[in-house]
């Protein structure tokens, strides 16, 4: 008895996926909303087969119990991909949305992300879904008269077909309530969009106005104090006072002009400011560095500085100094010569690198003029103090005019910081080489700043010459 019950089981299985085919005639128009309702009958006909293979299998065993557990495996494959597929009409309808409609209107919404063509968008989607589901209807009533009027009777398919019916008349309300909420949502978006019109476009436009009156007030301004001023530093701060001015009374117009809505605009300003710092953070920093830099007075246009930007010099005169960079024009001197090999490039540096890098300024204040320094290499059986005395009587010769500059210009300098008084005479020192059987002799001596190769090539040339006149010989480097 068992084996029959389980064979009958096994044919009503096997006789399943051909009864499912029974209404496959729902695709044949190619109709979103029939597609839909098929994909709902495949599945509902496979949950149910894989609920009586389940009960199948608790109830055989040996061969015929693997062949259907073979078979609930393929038909749970099949349910996974049909669950891809939309299966429900509230899906279909789901994608004629509006996103997030403001719940208040202002300028940016009425100019510039005006919901009017979303609107229309989503109503001609809606409308082609109507268009389709009058068709599927359509289709299934044709298919139940061609069914009812057939001499053979398909019971089956008749009933169907009327079952569809049934389910598509249900959901007919589906499409009648989306199409009044969205009626209504553009009906309430519109009278929000009049009434801004009528009411606070035009106080947002005098507002909008009057920022744009002040800006154009100090450009004005900005003209004109660059047209009667010749001297460049002074320009320069001229133009730095008017550009912050300018924003700090900008911002404190936008506020007055919203005092009314002070919360609101606190907190647009916080959000703002904080939108700022997260995605603007190295703009921000160098506007930051920019104060540091104006009000700062350790650089300024005209000074040669040598700044560390990864380890790597980059020495120039300072031309201009903006909100966002410095810029620097690259001299031929020491570092370019010994170090970078090249030298004449505009070089642009973010000002947030003049915070977190050392920087050397070689015309700080009123100094114009640093310690530069020659190298020979002299054999420790030559007489040093003869060596000494030559070369301290050429290098003053050649820079005791420079001495005298100096000293005057380290007394403003002294004003400015706690420094003791200062000789600014050549400094001669003889240090030993770690290497070879000779001296290092260093020749320290201040120099102009726009000079420094002139002047050395100038005291290495008399150096060279008067000490081999003096028969004194140099070491030469060992490999």
């Amino acid at each position: 008895m068992k084996k029959i019950f389980a064979f009958v089981i096994a044919l009503f299985l096997f006789a399943l996926p051909s009864f499912g085919e029974d209404f496959s005639y729902f695709e044949k128009e190619k109709n979103s909303w029939l597609q839909v309702y098929s994909n709902l009958l495949k599945a509902q006909a496979l949950d149910d087969e894989i609920k009586t293979l389940e009960r199948s299998i608790r109830n055989t065993s040996g061969k015929k119990k693997a062949e259907l557990q073979q078979l609930l495996k393929l038909q749970t494959s099949k349910k996974k991909i049909l669950d891809e597929l939309p299966q429900s009409f509230d899906n279909m309808l789901s994608k004629i949305t509006l996103g997030d409609v403001p719940k208040e209107i202002n300028l940016i919404e009425f100019f510039f992300t005006n919901q009017k063509s979303k609107f229309r968008i989503q109503t001609q989607r809606l409308t082609l879904l109507q268009h389709e589901y009058d068709e599927a209807v359509d289709f299934l009533r044709k298919e139940l008269d061609i069914t009812l009027k057939q001499e053979t009777k398909d019971l089956l398919k008749e009933y169907q077909l009327t079952k569809a019916l049934d389910f598509f008349e249900n959901a007919r309300g589906l499409l009648e309530n989306k199409e009044d909420v969205l009626k209504r949502t553009k009906e309430s978006y519109m009278n929000d969009l009049e009434a801004y019109k009528q009411t606070q476009l035009p106080i947002h436009m005098i507002k909008v106005v009057i920022l744009i009156f002040i800006f154009a007030l100090f450009h004005l301004a900005k003209y004109f104090v660059i047209k009667r001023t010749e001297d460049e530093e002074l320009l320069f701060r001229k133009k730095k006072v008017l550009n912050v001015t300018s924003f700090l009374t900008i911002l404190l117009v936008i506020i007055i002009l919203n005092i009314n809505n002070l919360v609101y605009a606190a907190t647009l300003i916080g959000v703002i400011a904080a939108a700022m710092t997260i995605s603007m953070k190295e703009y921000l920093q160098s506007i930051t560095a920019w104060f540091h830099l104006s009000f700062g007075n350790f650089i300024k246009v005209g000074d040669r500085i040598l700044i560390q930007v990864n380890n790597n010099p980059i020495i120039g005169e300072v031309i201009h100094i903006s909100l966002f960079q410095v810029t620097l024009y690259e001299s031929i001197n020491n570092t370019t010569s010994l170090h970078l090999k090249r030298a004449g490039r505009t070089i642009f540096i973010p000002n947030n690198f003049f915070v977190t890098n050392y920087v050397y300024n070689y015309t700080h204040d009123k100094m114009k003029t640093i310690y530069d320094l020659v190298e020979f290499r002299i054999p420790f059986s030559a007489d040093t103090k003869k060596i000494e005395a030559l070369v301290t009587e050429i290098t003053y010769e050649v820079t005791e005019k420079y001495m005298e500059v100096t000293a005057k210009q380290f007394q403003s300098l002294r004003n400015l910081y706690d420094m003791r008084s200062r000789e600014f005479r050549p400094r001669i020192h003889f240090i030993p080489d770690p290497k070879d059987p000779c001296f290092t002799l260093y020749i320290w001596y201040v120099a102009p700043y726009h000079q420094i190769m002139e002047l050395k090539s100038q005291l290495s040339q008399r150096i060279v010459k008067r000490l081999q006149k003096e028969g004194i010989e140099f070491c030469a480097q060992s490999k």
